[in-house]
């Protein structure tokens, strides 16, 4: 049986390459905000999410699946290899029709005439992820080189963003340096890939087996797209380039924070797969446990904190040109209470039991009720209306979730001491309103109430000695 890696050390290296993802869009978005400005954030943004609708199609649920799955096989070398090269001719047909979706709507949809060249030069993704295979290597639990291979790629792109975006108008550099971060190291994965996987042909592919489990992965991708990316498409139709970009001021710095509290759990799909798979119950028991405790303990802190600092945070990361956004920051910022809480339960716990119908569900109700409150609050509220609609499906989806995590575990031993979480963040307000009224430098500010928040919020947890989860 192949040798389990320690999920500690996995937790490590997802956790430093999502900082790495995280400290490569702070810095870049703080330079580039500044030299771009709203308009020019705010046309990246809107093409970028209409790529990504045409990316999902083409990845077709493959990402989810695809770890699941083949971190069932990782003992039988050739199952997996022939499961992998069954992915990949799923996904060549699916890029093919992907490609011919955008390139229709491109021709026929008016509003995308001027967005040509950032939506040709983004529809690279599309081919690069499925070639990238990323959910073998997570799979395998290779998060050491997925993690190094991240940083490496960010750093270079990070000395190239100095070099290349100096103008207003540069806004296509700006966009190819994005791509080259996020989806550049693909190619390396495809020629890495032969060192776990051989693609010698096969006699025979079992390629139907494989559609409707993908097909319900992608139900749910679409659904989950609809409620993420669907209010900066929504109000790049409705409002313009510059409402897009202060909306993106305002929600990037929360989903970043969100970004870095899942990214613990990630490292227990392919783990939980197999005990899952083995009816291994008590040690999934005691995984999702610490999943969602980890998430309590780092969620309710960051969501507050976020709220008392809006103001410094956008001034530092995206300049006074986005100071408007303030108050779509701080209508955000309920969402990084809600969405790891979702994620934990529908992306490490339900998937790897196989229970994508229960988490289509969900993402539905959250696809629905963002497509109806952004149609009702976008064209009088414009990002903040979006902000709002984003946080109430949110909310929808996380109690779908809570509903579905009770059909199969313990909800009362999970949320076992909830409460000290939000004693332990109540100083965190005052701290904050003592150091506001200090007259100083708003950085240094910032940083003061950081650290004496963090220490207040961990030895009032430390106080609850007694209790262990």
């Amino acid at each position: 049986m192949t040798e389990h890696k320690s999920l500690l050390k996995n937790g490590i290296f997802n956790v430093l390459k999502t900082f790495s993802s995280l400290v490569f869009p702070v810095i870049t978005f703080t330079y580039s905000a500044r030299v771009l400005g709203e308009a020019g954030i705010g046309r990246v943004t809107f093409s970028k999410s209409i790529v990504s609708y045409f990316t999902m199609i083409a990845l077709l649920g493959m990402n989810y699946y695809g770890t699941r799955e083949a971190a069932k096989l990782r003992d039988n070398k050739e199952r997996l290899d022939k499961f992998v090269q069954e992915m990949l001719l799923i996904n060549g047909c699916t890029t093919l029709l992907a490609y011919a979706m955008l390139f229709v709507a491109m021709l026929t949809v008016s509003k995308l005439h001027g967005y040509q060249e950032l939506l040709l030069l983004n529809s690279l993704a599309i081919v690069l992820q499925g070639m990238g295979m990323e959910w073998l290597y997570q799979a395998l639990e290779e998060y050491r080189y997925i993690a190094i291979r991240s940083v490496l790629f960010q750093v270079i792109a990070l000395a190239a963003m100095f070099f290349f975006v100096r103008e207003t108008s540069d806004v296509l550099p700006y966009a190819a340096i994005l791509l080259f971060a996020s989806s550049g190291s693909y190619v390396l994965n495809f020629i890495n890939a032969r060192k776990y996987v051989s693609f010698q042909r096969f006699k025979r592919y079992e390629i139907k087996k494989h559609l409707k489990p993908l097909l319900w992965l992608f139900a749910m991708a679409v659904s989950i797209e609809l409620y993420t990316v669907l209010d900066s498409t929504m109000l790049g139709f409705l409002q313009g380039d510059a409402a897009v970009g202060r909306y993106t001021a305002a929600v990037k710095v929360n989903k970043m924070v969100i970004s870095l509290i899942t990214s613990i759990g990630v490292v227990l799909i392919p783990r939980l797969s197999y005990y899952v798979a083995n009816r291994e119950r008590e040690k999934v028991q005691e995984l999702i446990t610490k999943a969602y405790h980890c998430v309590f303990m780092l969620s309710i802190p960051a969501a507050v904190g976020l709220f008392m600092l809006s103001d410094e945070i956008l001034l530092l990361f995206s300049g006074p040109g986005f100071s408007a956004a303030g108050i779509t920051m701080r209508i955000l910022t309920p969402i990084v209470l809600v969405i790891p809480f979702s994620m934990v339960t529908n992306q490490q716990t339900l998937i790897p039991m196989g229970k994508e119908n229960l988490i289509l569900r969900s993402t539905v109700v959250g696809a629905v009720t963002n497509f109806v409150l952004n149609s009702l609050l976008i064209p009088r509220y414009a990002e903040n209306g979006a902000a709002v609609a984003t946080v109430l499906a949110e909310m929808a989806v996380a109690a779908v979730c809570f509903r579905n995590l009770g059909k199969y575990f313990d909800v009362k031993q999970i949320f076992r001491g909830y409460y000290r979480y939000w004693i332990a963040a109540l100083p965190i307000p005052l701290i904050s309103g003592c150091l506001h009224l200090l007259n100083i430098n708003y950085v240094i500010q910032m940083s003061l109430i950081i650290s004496a928040s963090g220490c207040s919020y961990f030895a009032v947890l430390a106080a609850f000695k007694n209790y262990n989860y």
